[in-house]
């Protein structure tokens, strides 16, 4: 595995809080209540510079916020951590994914000058967007997404598709060149478990349907197929691109997949990982050297070369090859 003076990307979690409610997050339980297993926090200013040394900071090419559990524009310090980093480190290139529905046309003007990038996740136009990205206001998104662009920001339209809102992807992909967005992708989801998912309210009443596209059925059969596969081959995502994961609440891990703290504990994939890997190194208790002078990514890595983790197989096996079927 790699070593610290390795590592040039980091992922960053900056926050587990979110605004929006959307159904197959891992926070809320079919949209509905939030998910109980899940902890509340968020990275200040202040502990990113205890959890990042200046040298460490220096050897980076890159910096992506986005969270398993939360929207990076919902934390407090989010446009002063890209200033932090911006200033310490001039070469960096500077990331994000969000939803786009908050803070004002100020914070998104200063945010484009930092030369940040940011790929907003809008699910369709105003009439579709909603269903999935519950809680968002989609003019309020076109607002702000309008004055990063206008700033210079650098956006991408990124379009989850479902049988709700595919009818719409070309008028999409067209809006977003219309408002100048550098770039439009769109994807189809494997997170169907039973062919369509019932979306619910906080109290549990029943709001609306979700359903998948054809394409989405097709890569779910495709993955099942796969994953009957007992020795999948691992191409590792976080080795290749000398990656690393950090949570909101410090967790440590090669990649976002890994991190055992938003998976429900009788979740499988959970079960496996912590009979044979069974810790979570954490910066709030161990420094960056410490963490990777332990042996904890030697332990991940040992398991490739026979049964590997449950979900290193799941995202790195051999079957890795059909999540590029089904993104464009």
């Amino acid at each position: 595995m790699y070593k610290l003076e390795d590592i040039r990307d980091i992922h960053l979690e900056i926050t587990s809080r979110c605004q929006a409610k959307c159904p197959m997050c891992p926070r809320r339980i079919n949209g509905g209540p939030l998910n109980p297993f899940i902890h509340l926090d968020d990275v200040s200013l202040e502990t990113f510079k205890k959890w990042f040394p200046v040298d460490f900071i220096k050897q980076l090419n890159s910096l992506f916020m986005c969270g398993n559990l939360g929207d990076p524009i919902v934390s407090k310090d989010t446009l002063e951590i890209y200033q932090y980093l911006r200033a310490t480190n001039p070469n960096i290139g500077l990331a994000m994914h969000t939803n786009g529905s908050a803070k004002d046309q100020d914070w998104w003007r200063k945010l484009a000058k930092e030369n940040v990038k940011v790929t907003f996740g809008l699910d369709g136009l105003k009439d579709t967007n909603h269903l999935y990205r519950i809680s968002t206001d989609f003019d309020k998104i076109i607002s702000n997404a309008n004055a990063f662009i206008g700033a210079g920001g650098f956006a991408k339209w990124h379009m989850l598709v479902f049988k709700h809102n595919e009818h719409q992807v070309e008028e999409a992909r067209q809006m977003s060149k219309d408002l100048g967005f550098r770039a439009f992708t769109t994807k189809h989801t494997s997170r169907f478990h039973n062919g369509e998912l019932q979306v619910i309210d906080e109290k549990g009443n029943p709001l609306h349907k979700l359903e998948p596209t054809q394409k989405s059925a097709d890569m779910i059969s495709l993955v099942k197929e796969s994953q009957s596969e007992t020795k999948p081959t691992i191409i590792c995502k976080a080795v290749k691109n000398r990656q690393l994961y950090v949570s909101a609440c410090g967790n440590i891990s090669p990649c976002c997949w890994l991190d055992m703290e938003w998976i429900p504990p009788m979740q499988a994939s959970r079960i496996d990982y912590m009979d044979r890997i069974g810790e979570f190194p954490n910066l709030n208790t161990s420094s960056l050297k410490e963490i990777f002078d332990g042996g904890y990514f030697e332990k991940i890595e040992k398991t490739w070369g026979h049964t590997p983790l449950q979900e290193c197989g799941k995202q790195c096996g051999s079957f890795d090859k059909l999540g590029a079927q089904f993104e464009n």
